[in-house]
């Protein structure tokens, strides 16, 4: 019997059940792209994070100085008569090093095993200097003797052989020897040292061996990372000297028997794991930061009686402990952005579940007169829920894997599950006995409402309580392991809620008003209007509900989106310190000239830093050492005016004190404030007299590093005879001046500099996926709030249209015209969309609020202080009109499909 009734409402209401269908589709396929969006966004922020660290610091790294795997350390080698004959050293034992080394990461435990890649090791024996060749332009060569263990897997031999031990003797003062060292280099270290294939160069270095170059070799990926590992191995790097001479340091690599004899005394082996936190999942965060901590406190032993052991020594967990930090924003701000979406869902679910009902009515009265109880009719209305909402469910999941395809995780399953399940709970909730005998709501008695009037209090009380709490929790961030805030996460909802229940109690007494106003007109529809929006509403607490959770949502979004926005470009524009930041080679004075010829450019500023530390003395003797900074003071108070953060007192760093003294801004200097004079700025063997007239934490543009002093560099050539060069130029543009135009320009004047605008250094703070994460949901959550308003406004209008279409077959027999028939379809549903917009903007606006008030958003700005709320006019407008649009929409056709209706039959069942 259920089956055959089942089988007769799909074939004769499809319609309702697509609906129910339709928003079954957007939960499931909604919530299993959300989840594996979430996922995705965590696991790429870890190695986001990780990858912003040097390889240095990340790589799990281990020094010693000794040589690994060989029967003498290079202390212990013996020193022998100067009769005796050189010796070929014993092949070292490296590769049992080396697989020790993968079995010690092997013995480790999950994720920190999967995050360590192969191994590797060098010995780098003492630098030496060779004969440098005439013409060659350099004065001096420093020769780092290096032996790798993976040499032949990271690089590749272009030309010659690779190199092979030869006979060396251990003298009192080190290697000695006529004998060549074999060694390679890479090619492009021949190039610039001048060396050439079977060349033999010789060591200054007393009785020293010369080397002889037997192989040329190219990385076989000159980005890798084992090169941080290995100065100077990709290629032979250049140095200038204050006295202008020229310095060249170079790796050449030897054969590992080699490297303990020509280290003597000064090895130094280097151990490492390079480190990829590439697919390490957001939940194994914790446990990965606590086994790194473990790891770098403790001792590992690779082969047993080596005196070469790892400890380590990673930057890994101290990036990762503020990636758990970092994470309760993201988590709060993901959870305001989710779980508002999730309820407006719910309530349109209902809502599409009140649709099938209602469409099933007749047969559901029937069933209830023929003896069916409550708990059958439950049944049945559940019954068709699920079998409309199962498959929409499965196609929900296969197009929320399209659009985030991976394998399916159990949250994706459980999702799915309550997509699936929902309907139906749904259609059972709102199949009520008692209403499906058709009588008028505004004529019934008011019996049963206490449970109502409960409940709302409860509702409202809740949300009362909710936000008195989180703002007596005050702002939250950099303290916490990440995971969501269940009353943070339940603060929308609760808000949207109360704010519905206060629409659906004051709607109505304004509707009273304006039909009491309205009845003294002569046309019918503006007093019709008003008095069906309270005796035969079409909207209702669970519309309103959806209406309101939707508004709010999309508002709410949009606020966090632009706020965000907002703060990221301050940011960027107090990491620039100007419309534009231009760095590179130096910054001449014709080159500044020529820069401020450049049409848009209002003013350049310089900023050099000083190489030498200086020193500040305090009248009481005590000094400290600080770093300096010449700027252009005059110009650099122009070209920051504007600016957010630029400290007051620019200007005065270009004009001395009345004593002489040299005024300056002190950036995070210990005991130097505003005003604090009687100092002596020291450089070299100079000083001079200075004041401090500015402490600011940061100046926009110059960074914030401790213990910074900036001085205007025309006053610090004249008090301390130091000559600054400018490599950083602070350029303001003009009012309108195309940022792109005047970049590219400028690029012209200095074409070996970064140009930097406000774009990209925006466009820098927002690369990490966390923020790209958080501006996709925002914007996919304004989307979503879109079509919820259409789904919500589309089934209110669809549940009035029986009684709606009754009393246009009414009306139409007396006249009237098509459109007075539009005017009371939006009579209809224009006060709940109005009360519900005006709701709807007010907690979208709320919501934000205390979401600033209980979070620090400044992990997802790029630091700073804590922005200010801010509203895009373009997403407001846009916002408006998509509401307008879809409210008037749907009302025209409602209206269209009540002017088809059979009027015969409409005026029949109005009759009865």
């Amino acid at each position: 019997m259920l089956w055959l009734l089942l089988r007769r409402h799909l074939r004769t209401a499809w319609g309702t059940a697509l609906v129910l269908a339709l928003v079954t589709l957007v939960a499931a396929g909604t919530a299993t792209a959300t989840a594996r969006a979430i996922g995705e966004m965590r696991s790429e922020q870890v190695a986001y994070a990780t990858d912003q660290l040097s390889t240095l610091r990340r790589d799990v790294v281990s020094r010693a100085g000794e040589v690994p795997a060989t029967e003498q350390g290079p202390s212990d080698f013996p020193v022998y008569e100067p009769d005796a004959e050189p010796q070929v050293p014993p092949e070292p034992a490296w590769d049992e090093f080396l697989a020790g080394m993968v079995r010690a990461r092997d013995g480790l435990p999950d994720p920190l095993r999967g995050v360590l890649g192969e191994p590797s090791f060098t010995v780098t024996a003492r630098k030496i200097e060779t004969e440098h060749l005439p013409g060659s332009g350099i004065q001096t060569t420093q020769v780092f003797l290096r032996a790798s263990a993976r040499l032949q897997q990271d690089v590749r031999l272009v030309d010659g052989r690779w190199p092979q031990a030869t006979p060396v003797l251990q003298g009192v003062n080190g290697p000695e020897g006529s004998r060549p060292v074999e060694v390679v280099v890479s090619t492009a270290t021949a190039d610039v040292l001048g060396w050439r294939l079977d060349g033999t160069y010789a060591a200054e270095v007393w009785k020293h061996p010369p080397l002889r170059v037997v192989g040329l070799y190219e990385p076989v990926d000159p980005a890798a990372g084992t090169w941080d590992h290995q100065p100077f191995g990709r290629r032979a790097q250049l140095a200038t000297t204050p006295d202008g001479s020229t310095i060249a340091s170079a790796a050449a690599y030897v054969d590992p028997a080699m490297v303990g004899p020509l280290a003597w005394r000064y090895a130094q082996t280097t151990l490492w794991y390079p480190v990829s936190a590439e697919g390490v999942g957001s939940g194994d965060v914790a446990a990965l930061t606590d086994q790194v901590r473990g790891l770098t406190h403790d001792t590992i032993e690779i082969v047993p009686g080596d005196p070469v052991v790892l400890q380590a020594r990673t930057a890994l967990s101290e990036v990762l402990d503020e990636l758990l930090r970092e994470r309760v924003t993201t988590d709060a701000v993901l959870a305001v952005l989710v779980v508002g979406p999730l309820g407006a869902l719910g309530a349109v679910m209902v809502l599409a579940a009140r649709l099938v009902v209602e469409r099933r009515r007749a047969a559901l009265a029937v069933l209830l007169a023929r003896g069916a109880t409550g708990a059958r009719l439950r049944l049945l209305t559940a019954a068709e829920g699920f079998v409309v909402s199962l498959p929409a469910a499965a196609l929900g999941v296969l197009l929320g894997l399209l659009v985030r395809p991976g394998a399916v995780t159990g949250t994706q399953v459980l999702l799915a599950c309550a997509a699936a399940l929902a309907p139906a709970v749904a259609a059972a909730a709102v199949t009520v006995p008692r209403s499906l005998r058709g009588e008028r709501r505004d004529l019934t008695a008011a019996t049963g409402r206490r449970w109502r009037r409960t409940a709302e209090l409860v509702v409202v009380g809740l949300a009362a309580l909710s936000v008195a709490l989180l703002l007596r929790r005050g702002v939250v961030g950099g303290t916490g392991t990440g995971g969501v805030d269940p009353l943070l996460a339940a603060m929308p909802l609760l808000v949207s809620g109360a704010a519905a229940l206060v629409a659906v109690r004051v709607i109505p007494f304004v509707a009273r008003g304006l039909e009491r106003l309205l009845a003294r007109r002569r046309d019918l529809v503006p007093f019709l209007g008003a008095a069906r929006a309270t005796r035969a509403p079409a909207g209702g607490v669970v519309p309103a509900l959806a209406l309101v959770l939707a508004v709010a949502v999309g508002a709410s979004s949009a606020v966090v989106l632009s706020t965000v926005d907002a703060g990221v470009e301050r940011q960027a524009r107090v990491q620039l310190g100007a419309d534009l930041r231009v760095t590179g080679p130096a910054v001449t004075p014709d080159a500044v000239a020529a820069m401020r010829a450049v049409d848009g450019v209002a003013e350049v500023a310089t900023v050099a830093r000083v190489t030498d530390v200086g020193d500040l003395t305090w009248p009481d003797g005590h000094s400290r050492a600080v770093q300096l900074l010449a700027v252009d003071a005059a110009a650099l108070a122009r070209v920051q005016e504007g600016v957010p953060d630029a400290p007051d007192g620019l200007a005065d760093l270009a004009r001395p004190d009345v004593d002489g003294a040299l005024p300056m801004l002190a950036m995070t200097v210990p005991g130097a404030t505003a005003g604090t004079g009687d100092l002596v700025l020291g450089l070299q063997d100079e000083q001079a007299d200075a004041a401090v007239v500015g402490a600011p934490d940061l100046v926009p543009g110059l960074g914030d590093a401790p213990a910074t002093v900036v001085v205007d560099s025309g006053l610090v050539a004249g008090s301390l005879g130091t000559a600054t060069e400018a490599r950083t130029a602070l350029v303001a543009l003009e009012a309108g001046a195309s940022p792109d135009r005047v970049g590219a320009a400028l690029r012209g004047v200095l074409p070996d500099a970064t140009v930097d605008g406000t774009a990209s250094a925006t466009a820098d703070l927002l690369d990490a996926p966390a923020a790209q994460g958080i501006a996709t949901a925002a914007r996919v959550a304004v989307a979503l709030a879109g079509v919820l308003v259409a789904l919500t406004v589309a089934i209110t209008l669809v549940l009035a249209a029986p009684d709606r279409e009754r009393l246009l077959a009414v009306l139409r027999s007396m006249g009237l015209r098509r459109a007075e028939a539009r005017g009371l379809v939006a009579w209809e549903v224009a006060p709940w969309a109005l009360g519900a917009l005006v709701v709807g903007v007010l907690v979208g606006a709320v919501v934000p609020a205390l979401l600033r008030a209980r979070v620090d958003l400044t992990s997802l700005t790029g630091g700073g202080p804590q922005p200010a709320l801010a509203v895009d006019p373009v997403l407001v407008v846009a916002g408006l009109a998509g509401f307008v649009v879809t409210v008037v929409a749907g009302a025209a056709l409602a209206a269209v499909v009540g002017r088809r209706a059979a009027t015969t039959e409409q005026l029949r069942e109005a009759a009865e």
